[in-house]
C-alpha cells in the first residue's frame, strides 16, 4: 500500500496531504471511528440474535433504513451515515463502527448503539 501511495505523489507531484485533500474534494469529509465493547458471552448472543431478527430499527435519533450483512451487521441511515456490529468469534466481545461527516457524530452514533444494545 504505501508504494501504491508513493506511486501516486510521483505521478501527480503531490504530498500526501494533498492526495487526501484530493479524496476529500471527491467523495466529500467523513470520519469514522470504533469502540469495542467488552460483555458478557450471553449479552454478546442476545445482540446477535436481535441483528439475525433484524430487531433494530434507529439507534437514538438514527433511522435505519437498510441492513447490510455480509461480515456482520451494519446498519445505514443515509447521508453517508452508518453503524456497524460485529461479534469476535473467539472472545465476549461486539466490535461497534461508525461513519460519518465528523468525528463528534461519529462519537454520538457508537453512544447511542450502545445505549440500545447493552
Amino acid at each position: 500500500m504505501g508504494l501504491l501511495v508513493l506511486e501516486f505523489m510521483a505521478m501527480t507531484g503531490k504530498t500526501v496531504k494533498g492526495l487526501v485533500e484530493e479524496v476529500y474534494n471527491e467523495v466529500g469529509p467523513f470520519a469514522f471511528e470504533r469502540d469495542d465493547l467488552h460483555i458478557t458471552e450471553a449479552q454478546k448472543q442476545a445482540v446477535i440474535k436481535a441483528c439475525k431478527e433484524r430487531a433494530y430499527k434507529a439507534f437514538g435519533k438514527y433511522t435505519v433504513k437498510d441492513v447490510e450483512d455480509v461480515d456482520g451487521w451494519k446498519f445505514v441511515f443515509g447521508d453517508e451515515k452508518w453503524v456497524m456490529i460485529r461479534a469476535s468469534g473467539t472472545e465476549p466481545v461486539l466490535r461497534v463502527y461508525a461513519q460519518s461527516p465528523s468525528l463528534a457524530e461519529c462519537r454520538e452514533i457508537l453512544e447511542a448503539t450502545k445505549k440500545v444494545i447493552l
